[in-house]
């Protein structure tokens, strides 16, 4: 993987390699106009020193970071399995960085990896992260970028995803083919465009069937604190509900104990189907019917098309679809 080195600089100054590096160092044998155009060329091109000695001499660091949100217990996991995964294959290390779903502290993450010169990221954005411009510094520099699974929509950037629209209508569809006809969904944050497709995916799903669609039967949940609560208040809303979509093992699991507390019997009383990346629904009784979303895929295809990424030359962006599949369990 290229990135931005003394060399790039020395070319468009018309200098010598040597002559760059003293600039730098603020070398007295170097003029104040030269030194401050140096500067200013080192800036535009996003160059960051190496502090690592052997990197210096390389322009090589052998490292790639992922930045992920928030690590939970379910995706994420087989995520990182599969990064590491290919990661090792092609002789790098791996630098794991947690935004904490703040879009400040990704901004902070992003000048940090270019301070560790990083030779490409891997990122699943914040939920406050609503556009991509703090990445452009990354690849000023000539450091690659893919972003996965939480992405933004019109990004330059590649991206790794499942098709979350047309998963979701796979989804609901087998839930009407098997006789529901009053179904609720739960979806994670609205600011999310992940929530967002696969809420229309939900709607497109019902509209498509000519089933009952109000906008409240897609219940958005913003902070995981409130997922029993607004669960209780869309039940109460639509007390016909036949059959619940989640759209995470998150959301699944904890609709789960809800519907348990309120005395349904799944699948008798009401079906249960969610995405998920294919452990959860076995802890659960009865096993829960679900779309399988391999986080170790989209981690292996996501770090894949990183090592494949040349910022030297004029690529279009690809947005990858990663496969999935609808796994029959006892829960519809």
């Amino acid at each position: 993987m290229k990135r931005t080195t003394i060399k790039d600089n020395a070319r468009l100054t018309g200098l010598s390699v040597s002559a760059v590096s003293r600039a730098l160092k603020d070398h007295p044998d170097i003029s104040a106009t030269t030194k401050a155009r140096v500067r200013e060329v080192a800036e535009a091109l996003n160059y960051v020193p190496n502090p690592n000695a052997q990197s210096l001499r390389t322009q090589s660091s052998k490292l790639i970071a992922v930045i992920l949100p928030k690590a939970n217990t379910f995706f994420f996991p087989e995520l990182l399995q599969g990064i590491s995964e290919v990661v090792a294959q092609q002789g790098y290390s791996l630098l794991f960085l947690q935004s904490d779903n703040s879009l400040l502290r990704e901004q902070e993450l992003v000048d940090y990896c270019l301070q560790r010169f990083t030779e490409g990221v891997l990122i699943s954005l914040s939920v406050e992260s609503h556009g991509v411009e703090h990445l452009d510094k990354l690849r000023r520099a000539g450091i690659p970028v893919v972003l996965l699974d939480k992405v933004v929509e019109n990004t330059w950037y590649p991206c790794v995803t499942i098709d979350d629209e047309a998963v979701t209508f796979q989804a609901v569809k087998k839930i009407i083919d098997k006789g529901h006809r009053h179904i609720l969904g739960l979806f994670d944050d609205a600011r999310l465009l992940m929530s967002q497709l696969r809420s229309k995916g939900f709607q497109r799903a019902l509209d498509t069937h000519r089933l009952p669609n109000q906008p409240a039967q897609a219940v958005m949940v913003q902070k995981e604190a409130d997922i029993e609560a607004r669960l209780e208040i869309g039940l109460n809303q639509f007390p016909e509900t036949t059959a619940l979509f989640t759209m995470s093992d998150k959301l699944m699991v904890r609709a789960y104990q809800v519907l348990n507390r309120l005395g349904y019997h799944i699948p008798e009383d009401i079906g249960l189907i969610s995405i998920s990346d294919g452990k959860a629904p076995y802890y659960l009784h009865p096993n829960i019917t679900h779309m399988r979303h391999s986080g170790a895929q989209v981690g292996k295809t996501a770090t894949t098309l990183l090592f494949e990424l040349d910022y030297n030359e004029t690529v279009t962006a690809p947005h990858r679809f990663v496969e999935v599949e609808l796994v029959e369990l006892g829960s519809v």
